[in-house]
């Protein structure tokens, strides 16, 4: 037997219902029912002008992400600059005076494996990624992401929630060694060396690992949780012996470093093997004076760095955001050789 129904909960009920038969049966709200052109208009006009102003509502108070890369590499030099050009208003928008595209912030992280790991935690949209590394990256990022001054939570996740958008440029892996250790070329390097393989979470520990365990050369890894140019100034203060960047070519944390007269770029001569065991690597070759004070070709290896979006956007955001870089990709990167 269900549960009893008191007599006040049964006599507001009963009050409600009358009411509403007396407002239901108004001849105007029959007539109104009724009228063809009333459920037209509804239809045509007024349900979409809502849709129309809720979606406009919705994007003005929409921010999502751009991850770049720790301070010091290219990527966290060109995400302010990708978040201007998408935050730009287009000629509608002018015109309206209102800016009815979601605000795009550009945000540090440790580097590419941390991008992907919280693009696909689903608090991220936007970022750069190396092709080819790996694209499901579960173990927590090694940095923690400040989003609205608010640590975001370090969350286990299962599915592949990041897309390529486009590709921007080529980065050879930069290797800077001292000069009075004698090496001229990466297997010259002794084992144990202090060596600097980039960032916890970045891309470029990756791809130096991969040329190491080529060469059989152990390293002590120093810095992990250095950023580029953190590292830099260790590098030229005498606490490292070599380091490794994966930068685009001629970028400026390289040319601050190769001023030295204590540091220079060592060579890859195996970049071709690599190339034909990992196809996702280019065998790249920085030419004399590319650098002012590099007085020989260089043979390196590298990767292609591409921009991605997170699967969370519409195809129409995503439509938006490829159409308005497309337009200002030439001014974007213009300035880094290898440009895709």
């Amino acid at each position: 037997m269900g549960p009893m129904v008191s007599p006040r909960t049964y006599q507001l009920t009963k009050r409600l219902h009358r009411r509403w038969r007396r407002f239901a049966h108004q001849p105007l709200w029959r007539d109104l029912f009724a009228n063809t052109a009333w459920w037209a208009v509804l239809f045509l006009f007024v349900i979409p002008f809502a849709i129309l102003v809720g979606t406009v509502v919705v994007r003005t108070h929409t921010s999502y992400s751009i991850l770049s890369g720790p301070p010091g590499s290219t990527a966290a030099q060109l995400g302010p600059r990708i978040a201007a050009i998408l935050n730009t208003p287009s000629k509608l928008e002018r015109v309206l005076h209102m800016n009815i595209v979601p605000d795009f912030v550009a945000r540090e992280s440790c580097g590419s494996l941390d991008s992907i790991y919280y693009v696909n935690a689903g608090v991220a949209h936007l970022t750069f990624v190396e092709d080819g590394l790996p694209l499901h990256f579960e173990r927590p990022p090694s940095c923690e992401l400040l989003v609205n001054d608010r640590v975001v939570e370090k969350k286990a996740h299962e599915s592949i929630r990041i897309r390529a958008l486009m590709p921007l440029y080529r980065s050879p892996l930069h290797v800077l060694a001292r000069k009075h250790l004698g090496w001229t070329d990466l297997s010259q390097m002794q084992p144990h060396a202090k060596v600097y393989l980039g960032p916890a979470g970045g891309a470029t520990a990756i791809v130096a690992q991969l040329v190491l365990d080529h060469y059989g050369i152990p390293v002590d890894r120093q810095g992990a949780d250095l950023d580029f140019q953190q590292a830099a100034d260790k590098l030229m203060a005498g606490d490292f012996d070599a380091a490794f960047l994966l930068v685009a070519l001629n970028a400026d944390i390289v040319q601050r470093l190769l001023q030295s007269n204590d540091l220079q770029l060592l060579s890859i001569d195996h970049a071709s093997a690599l190339k034909m065991l990992y196809p996702y690597l280019d065998a790249l070759t920085i030419p004399s004076a590319t650098y002012k004070t590099a007085e020989r070709e260089v043979t390196t290896i590298g990767t292609r760095t591409m921009l991605a979006t997170s699967t969370d956007l519409s195809e129409y955001e995503v439509y938006e955001i490829a159409a308005k870089l497309s337009e200002q990709v030439h001014d974007l990167i213009k300035g880094i050789p290898f440009n895709a």
